[in-house]
């Protein structure tokens, strides 16, 4: 096998470097086989992807990540910026958003479901809609999501996460490094969460996949409708009630 492709992981994402003069078509095939190939050691998990070697078109980078999404086991959930730093950024560029940006969000699966707007200040991006299957939003800024995130969406965030509705799917929070990053949901019934370096996964996920998400019991007379929160303590991804008594520990970390 040539060296047209070539792949290299980090703790922040995948690195494929593509040779330039190669003409695009024959290199799909290439990324498929060293892939493939690397399935192995690259493991399972949602990664962000680096491409150096070539500039890409669009719709060159939506092939590529469909091709190692079909033959390996990760699930590329992003392309970073050729020159961001790749141990400390893991997001899309519409962290350069202004106050005044706004952007759409293209749908991936159904021909009914509208375009929500992103619209960003210098603190957070407000996602509003549902966050369904297949749909990914990844940013440096704290997220809020006015809506659900169902199973097979994912939301990534260099800072905290917030669901204004039910999370169902998969959400990263403190993607570059930040272990004071929550997540919160008004029901939080994630497939898998993840911290900073930390990982859990849904009570009801099979034993051998990863740590369970730890549950710290709600105090009597609490509502069972009380929003809830993911975060780091003693190491471990815990859960309890978003209310006073998370706040006042939380804060005085």
């Amino acid at each position: 096998m040539n060296d047209t492709v070539t792949i290299k992981g980090t703790k922040s994402g995948i690195i494929l470097v593509l040779d330039g003069d190669t003409p695009f078509e024959e290199l799909k095939g290439e990324i498929a086989a060293k892939f493939q190939e690397a399935s192995g050691f690259l493991g399972s998990s949602n990664m962000g992807l680096i491409v150096r070697g070539r500039k890409l078109s669009e719709s060159e980078e939506r092939q590529v990540i469909d091709i190692i999404n079909d033959n390996s086991s990760l699930k590329i959930v992003c392309i970073i910026d050729e020159e961001a730093d790749i141990e400390k950024r893991f997001a899309y560029a519409v962290s350069n958003a202004t106050q005044e940006d706004k952007r759409e969000v293209t749908q991936v699966e159904g021909d009914d479901i509208e375009q929500p707007v992103l619209s960003s200040n210098n603190n957070a991006l407000i996602y509003k809609g549902n966050l369904r299957s297949g749909q990914d939003i990844s940013c440096e800024q704290n997220v809020v999501i006015l809506g659900d995130v169902k199973p097979g969406a994912n939301v990534v965030s260099y800072g905290s996460i917030f669901i204004l509705g039910e999370l169902r799917g998969n959400a990263f929070a403190g993607a570059g490094g930040d272990r004071n990053a929550v997540i919160m949901s008004l029901k939080l019934d994630p497939l898998q969460v993840r911290i900073a370096d930390a990982i859990a996964i849904s009570q009801d996920a099979d034993a051998d996949k990863g740590p369970k998400l730890r549950i710290r019991r709600k105090k009597s007379g609490m509502s069972v409708d009380e929003p809830e929160v993911a975060y780091i303590c003693d190491g471990h991804i815990v859960k309890t009630s978003y209310g006073p008594g998370f706040l006042r520990q939380y804060n005085n970390k």
